[in-house]
Order: C-alpha cells, then structure tokens, then sequence
C-alpha cells in the first residue's frame, strides 16, 4: 500500500501502542487524527507529534469508543480537516476483569461500532476510496490465559468479527481490506496488575514472565507490515516476545 497522500484516524492513542501506531504513520507522510477518551494525554501526543511531523499533520479528537455520537464525530472531524479517512486502525482497549462489562463495550463493542463507521466512509459505494480496516486484537484472541476471560472473549469476538468481514464478497468492488493485529504483553499501561485482576499479583506476573513481554517498537513494526501488504486481507499477525512477528492466518 502507498501511504503517500493517505489519512488515518486511530483511537487509544494518546499513548501506548497506539501512539506508536500513529507515530509510525505520521513517520510515512500519513496525516492522522489521534482519538482517545484521555483528553489531556491526547492534547500533550499532538503537541509532541507537530513539533516533530509539522502542524498540519496531526490532529486531535476526544472519543469514547462506546459513544456512538462520539465515534461519528471523530470521522466528521477528521474528513473535514483532510477530506477522507483511508485507514482506520481500531486499537481502544482496556483490562478490567471485576467490570467484565465494560471490557466488552470497550474491546469489543466499540471496534465494531468502529468498523461499521469506517465501511460507511471508506467504502466506494459510500463515496470513499476505500481503505484498510486493523482491529487491534490481542494473542489473547487466539489462547485462554487463565486470570482474564472476559479480556479473552473480547478479543476472540474482534478475530472472529474481522475475518467475517475480509470474507464478505463485495470487498473487492468497496476497496476494503480488514486484518487482525495481536500483539502479546506489551510495555504500556495495560501491563499495570491492579485490582481489576481475577487472580493474585503473584500468579499473574509468573505466567506474564513465562510469556515475555514485547517491545512497542516491534508491534509497531508487525503493524506497518500488516497495514502495507496490499494481500493482506483476513490477515491474523501475532507479535510475542518469543517468536517475534508472525503471520498465523494470511489470505
């Protein structure tokens, strides 16, 4: 994919993997609207972001994934500064097992009321120019891990809701691809073990030092590779700290 000329908008990233995720494409001339339920934390990225990447570049929306007037403004937003969104990158998520709730309006929900906003913009039968859909998933999509089961069904739902989706026949005509990202812990705020845990600290930091933790810099990677690879449609790429960047469903 040429990213010269194209528009992104990308939510959760005031920080973390999305930041990075934003930060990769501003890196590649992409334009970007950063969205974040975090508005302080979202208002100090783009500061950093327009010294480096230029005014223009980067701008900043306030959006609660679960929101749905939210969502449809942030898309209003971004179309009215750059004219067209061409990459969508559904990242939003949190770990709150004792709120199971709203783990699944954030996680899950959210990324399709997400995806559904961006087919409606994207798509060539709605007046876009189409575009990739990456819903930010998790290696938790695709394994159990003992002490976060409602983190586990939100991210088993994205998988299985976006290769749905890279399925569905008239993709080809619309100019949409949708692929799954699913990194493995990974160092950002979402590694914090509080209260929100089903199980004891102690458990919990044994099974994540058996797993390892990734480096933010190579899931941006593993991103930028799935965004890129125009074949990439119904991709599942998983990132681990001990086998790296893989592709565990390619199309």
């Amino acid at each position: 994919m040429n990213l010269s000329g194209k528009v992104a908008l990308v939510t959760g990233a005031a920080q973390g993997l999305g930041k990075a995720f934003a930060e990769s494409l501003l890196s590649k001339g992409v334009k970007v609207c950063v969205t974040d339920v975090n508005v302080e934390a979202g208002q100090a990225t783009i500061e950093g972001f327009r010294k480096t990447y230029g005014n223009d570049n980067a701008i900043f929306s306030k959006c609660n994934v679960t929101n749905e007037a939210d969502f449809t403004g942030v898309f209003e937003t971004t179309k009215s500064k750059y004219g067209k969104v061409d990459i969508l990158v559904n990242n939003a998520g949190i770990i709150e097992e004792k709120n199971w709730r709203k783990t699944i309006d954030v996680n899950l929900v959210g990324m399709m009321q997400g995806t559904h906003l961006g087919i409606e913009n994207m798509s060539k039968q709605h007046g876009g120019d189409g575009g990739v859909i990456i819903n930010v998933a998790s290696s938790a999509g695709l394994q159990p891990v003992f002490f976060s089961p409602a983190y586990c069904a939100s991210k088993f739902g994205i998988i299985g809701f976006t290769r749905s989706w890279a399925d569905n026949p008239s993709n080809a005509q619309n100019g949409l691809r949708f692929c799954c990202l699913c990194p493995a812990f990974t160092e950002t705020n979402m590694m914090n073990i509080n209260e929100n845990s089903t199980l004891s600290v102690e458990a919990t930091m044994k099974f994540i030092e058996y797993v390892g933790v990734n480096k933010i810099s190579t899931v941006a990677e593993g991103f930028m590779d799935l965004l890129t690879d125009e074949t990439n449609n119904g991709a599942v790429m998983t990132v681990t700290a001990r086998e790296g960047i893989q592709y565990k469903i390619r199309k």
